[in-house]
């Protein structure tokens, strides 16, 4: 053990580093693959990027390789190698190449969205897409399966990137799947979901979630509801733990959208780990259930149709929502009953001491006014600004309280942005 705390502490003049090669990865242009080796067994790290704001350590060795990503294309970009904790001693610069011309531009206004955002984008081509806090696309994989990609996250392991691809805006698909992909692009893993819906999460275990259509016979009539499922990435083996019938009856709950999407037509899902429940949002019942994972149990249930909290003189109700966030204390919603159901808004909600009841805190709706008939996306960041996803008109905005835009994301026309994951770091 002395030798290696030895081989920690051993970063002074007398380190050298040789055989370096760093090149784009032939599968995702912008991702940089590093290789080194260092005279002495340490943990080297490589700091790079425009500024150097990015870095990567690796484990204690003398041969060393990294995945260098979070960078735009055609960026020259300098990196410094060296040993963890200590002044680099190699220093190179390297170009990124171009992502996929099928890639949309984005246009970009204002400073930072203060957040990296893991989307995607659908259009005359779809897939997932990954933008630095600046708007700058460094990641975008084209899905060329004719299906919906509407979410996308970077995996709990910093190495891969996850998107579901289904049938969301018609039949629900038998062969849709939640795709891993290598940061490199070069390992491509489908994980067959038969039947998947709008939204995914990847549970602290590794495990994968997600909401798919359930289609039963009620007094010989189909009804299409919604199950969640668990999903065994290593097996792919895919459990129910939750179907909309465990808590709701077609008799008593009845849907207050009638169309082709069927009776629940969840759309949207989280887990909170601190309880080991998942919330759900239920859009055509304008519904947000939060359910025990143990039991299935539904803890409690906010909105329209069978919902047990109720709303504080004065507070407004939210219609055929989209994505949302649970806060300390309440909750943040992208709703679609802004000017009496003809535009999206973010709304907030704070929560009685006791649960029972909640309240109106903050609302904002755009300048025009806009409509996501499909998808949205709401976050509350670190500062108290918002960031608010209008999907279906493809633009993010960075908003303060006082409804304030300070950062604004937009695609090209005729494109649209998916749910929206944002992060600190892009790095576990």
């Amino acid at each position: 053990m002395s030798w290696l705390l030895a081989a920690l502490a051993a970063c002074g003049p007398g380190l050298e580093i040789s055989g370096v090669e760093i090149s784009p990865s032939p599968d995702m242009p912008t991702v940089l693959l590093a290789s080194w080796t260092t005279s002495e067994p340490v943990a080297s790290t490589a700091s790079y990027g425009i500024d150097g704001e990015l870095s990567v350590t690796t484990d204690v060795g003398t041969a060393h390789s990294a995945v260098l990503w979070g960078l735009p294309g055609n960026a020259e970009v300098k990196i410094d190698l060296g040993a963890e904790g200590e002044d680099p001693v190699h220093s190179e610069m390297v170009t990124t190449g171009t992502l996929s011309n099928a890639l949309p531009s984005i246009a970009v206004e204002g400073g930072s969205a203060e957040a990296w955002m893991t989307t995607t984008v659908l259009g005359g081509t779809t897939g997932p897409l990954v933008l630095s806090p600046a708007g700058k696309p460094v990641w975008f994989m084209e899905d060329g399966r004719d299906l919906d990609v509407y979410r996308a996250r970077i995996a709990q392991d910093g190495e891969h990137i996850l998107y579901n691809a289904g049938s969301i805006s018609g039949e629900p698909e038998p062969d849709s799947a939640i795709v891993r992909v290598s940061l490199d692009g070069s390992v491509v893993e489908t994980i067959p979901v038969p039947y998947l819906a709008h939204d995914f999460v990847e549970l602290p275990d590794g495990r994968l979630a997600a909401i798919a259509a359930e289609i039963r016979e009620v007094d010989g009539e189909e009804i299409r509801g919604d199950e969640i499922v668990e999903i065994d990435p290593e097996t792919g083996e895919v459990t129910t733990v939750w179907s909309a019938w465990d808590c709701f009856d077609p008799a008593v709950h009845s849907s207050d959208d009638i169309g082709d999407e069927g009776w629940t037509f969840a759309n949207a899902l989280d887990y909170d780990a601190d309880d080991d429940a998942y919330l759900l949002g239920i859009r055509n019942f304008s519904t947000i259930v939060k359910i025990d994972r143990a039991t299935g149990t539904c803890l409690w249930a906010l909105g329209g149709v069978g919902a047990d909290i109720e709303r504080e003189t004065g507070t407004p109700p939210f219609l055929h929502q989209h994505q949302f966030e649970l806060l300390d204390g309440g909750i943040l919603i992208f709703d679609n009953d802004g000017a009496a159901g003809s535009s999206s808004r973010a709304l907030e909600y704070s929560f009685d001491g006791e649960g029972g009841s909640v309240s109106h805190v903050w609302s904002h709706e755009a300048s025009p006014t806009v409509y996501s008939f499909v998808l949205g996306d709401v976050h509350r960041q670190s500062s108290g600004d918002t960031l608010i996803t209008w999907s279906a008109v493809g633009r993010i905005d960075r908003v303060n309280n006082a409804g304030e835009v300070s950062f604004s994301a937009g695609t090209e026309l005729g494109y649209v942005f998916g749910f929206n994951t944002i992060t600190d770091s892009i790095r576990p």
